[in-house]
């Protein structure tokens, strides 16, 4: 029999995005599986509506919201399965994707988290169809390079796998027992980079991170975002990137990637304010204060991923995972214009 999979979908309020990811969910030709929602103190009737017409999909319903982190904390204790595949509600996926998944991981006993090529689900705009995330690497600056993002998709131009240095939380499928080990989402992160603090807890656990482009999903992209305030998102975005990369680099790194990190964002946060967006300035001044604020639990964290987690050296992971881009790159990822980047 085939191992089972554990599904797990964290819903706000978007009960259209979860009858398009249901539709298709339940078209796959994987055979051993379990649906999870965690419902994130949803006001709309999705929570009625999956029960109408998807009784077999097991529903956590919490009475406020968790966000994306806290959501799927809560939601883990529900999955019995060896594997648990990560979705996004404004998802889409293709038939054969879980298969050639759980099929790839399986190869590989190092091999703890996978993530299919996610591609853009908006009809009618340019977008459509083009990639959404094919892995995330790591820059020398702290930020990430997200290789290829709306670009057009040519399966033969990646190859079927390599290695990534984060999945992308829309979409990963990953080893329980690794999970259980090294913990999932920090719930305090509440949303943005918490699947990369996770990937980079298992590089450092020894295992592997990897993208499989055989296995295509789509993403609508950023509906739940687009209800959220764009200072929201940038205090979560600089607040749970600096805990991150302050927990889990060695020292050598801390220097050399979160150091000019920060600078970079207080230069960042002069610029915003410059630009007349306070509110972006104040976000990430929050940011840096949550950290300060944090402290003990900084050391508390720090000291159980390099004592208990880590098995391995930056070096071993962190070079092969870095890439090098031009100055237009930060302007594009900046201004929300990412598509437009060319080497």
């Amino acid at each position: 029999m085939k191992s089972l999979v554990s599904v797990l979908i964290v819903n706000w309020n978007s009960k259209e995005n979860l009858k398009d990811c249901l539709q298709s969910l339940f078209k796959i030709d994987y055979p051993n599986y379990e649906v999870i929602i965690v419902d994130n103190g949803s006001t709309d009737d999705s929570v009625s509506w999956v029960k109408k017409n998807y009784p077999g999909v097991i529903i956590a319903k919490a009475n406020r919201n968790l966000g994306f982190a806290g959501g799927n904390e809560f939601g883990l204790k529900h999955c019995r399965g060896k594997y648990i595949l990560f979705l996004n509600n404004d998802t889409l996926v293709t038939k054969s994707f879980l298969t050639e998944l759980v099929s790839f991981i399986e190869k590989d006993e190092k091999l703890a988290v996978v993530q299919p090529a996610i591609l853009f689900h908006r009809p009618g705009e340019s977008l459509h169809g083009k990639i959404n995330s094919v892995g995330s690497f790591i820059l020398n600056s702290g930020f990430l390079y997200h290789l290829n993002y709306g670009k057009e998709f040519i399966e033969k131009d990646y190859g079927e796998s390599y290695e990534i240095y984060t999945a992308y939380g829309a979409c990963f499928l990953a080893n329980r027992k690794l999970v259980n080990k090294l913990g999932l989402f920090d719930p305090e992160y509440f949303a943005y980079f918490e699947e990369t603090d996770f990937s980079h807890r298992v590089w450092l656990s020894g295992h592997k991170v990897k993208i499989y482009t055989k296995a295509v999903i789509y993403h609508k992209g950023a509906k739940t975002a687009q209800k959220l305030p764009s200072s929201f998102i940038q205090y979560h975005s600089f607040k749970n990137r600096l805990f991150t990369y302050l927990k889990n680099f060695g020292l050598v790194n801390i220097y050399k990637i979160f150091v000019p990190h920060l600078f970079i964002c207080e230069v960042s946060s002069v610029l915003y304010l410059a630009m007349r967006r306070p509110g972006y300035t104040l976000a990430i001044q929050k940011a840096i204060l949550w950290n300060i604020i944090k402290v003990g639990k900084l050391l508390r964290e720090r000291r159980k991923v390099q004592e208990e987690i880590r098995k391995v050296r930056d070096a071993d992971f962190i070079p092969k995972l870095t890439r090098k881009v031009n100055i237009r790159y930060y302007y594009y990822l900046s201004s929300g214009e990412l598509e437009k980047y060319r080497e």
